[in-house]
């Protein structure tokens, strides 16, 4: 059974994921008292600087084409994440992402008291997830209100604010919707969403530097292949074969693991350059 803490890094990583919860409620429970910290992870502003979601932003920039005051103006906004996923890979996928939080949680709790028969991992090409993305934006810069309900950490961050704002009449779709891609992704498809269909972690893996932050197995220390770390891993890929850095969103769990078996000479650590 896959444990929810492992290590050092994924204690790390939970403190920031928890404390991602606790940032936009603070935010938007002081919404009405404060200007500097405003917005969802749709768009969120730090003073005066705005962040903007890649896949939101490209949307909106294919229907703006003709006004170029626009996304002058807020290009700075989607190279930031853009920024990061270059230098860092996906760590937003894995490290702030509420979703992916949400579904840590519920999978943890699903191996812990149902037993059900192990559910695959749905992995799909690079080229289909392209294709995907593209048909994504075709679709999301023609019918304007498809990208807000195509990013899950976007509808939690809005859900959390209609429930500290009491707007309950609001709330009956996105949880509906939220619920329904969580059933799918835990008891049908597993990890479909985060594998394949959000547009922003497809953005933020073809942003990707090759020689960013990624786990690297380590060829001169011998590896085992005891594959714990790759049955640690939230995305079922294989990092003990060394094939899984096109998809990985480096969380660091297998990194985790393999300290934890191995002590010292760790054949998998993070690297950059």
């Amino acid at each position: 059974m896959k444990s929810f803490f492992v290590g050092k890094i994924t204690l790390i990583r939970r403190f920031l994921q928890i404390g991602t919860w606790i940032f936009f409620f603070v935010v938007y429970y002081t919404s009405h008292r404060q200007s500097f910290f405003l917005g969802s992870f749709y768009s969120f502003k730090i003073g005066p600087i705005h962040i903007v979601d890649p896949y939101i932003y490209l949307t909106y920039l294919f229907r703006n084409l003709f006004k170029p005051d626009f996304y002058i103006f807020t290009i700075m906004g989607f190279f930031i994440p853009i920024l990061i996923a270059f230098f860092l890979g996906r760590v937003f996928c894995s490290w702030v992402c509420p979703y992916n939080f949400l579904y840590e949680i519920l999978e943890y709790l699903k191996t812990l008291f149902l037993k059900r028969k192990p559910l695959f991992y749905f992995m799909t090409s690079s080229r289909n997830k392209k294709i995907w993305l593209i048909i994504a934006l075709f679709l999301g810069t023609f019918i304007s209100p498809l990208p807000y309900y195509l990013l899950m950490p976007g509808l939690l961050s809005v859900l959390l604010h209609q429930l500290i704002l009491h707007l309950y009449s609001l709330i009956l779709f996105s949880t509906l919707l939220i619920i329904t891609i969580l059933v799918i992704d835990l008891f049908f498809k597993k990890r479909i969403w985060c594998n394949f269909i959000c547009p922003t972690g497809i953005i933020l893996g073809l942003a990707k530097w090759k020689r960013g932050l990624r786990v690297l197995k380590r060829e001169d220390l011998t590896c085992k292949e005891c594959a714990l770390c790759s049955f640690e891993c939230p995305l079922g890929l294989t990092p003990h074969l060394g094939n899984h850095l096109e998809n990985c969103y480096n969380c660091g769990k297998c990194v985790d693991t393999c300290m934890a078996l191995r002590k010292k000479e760790n054949p998998l650590s993070f690297k950059i350059l």
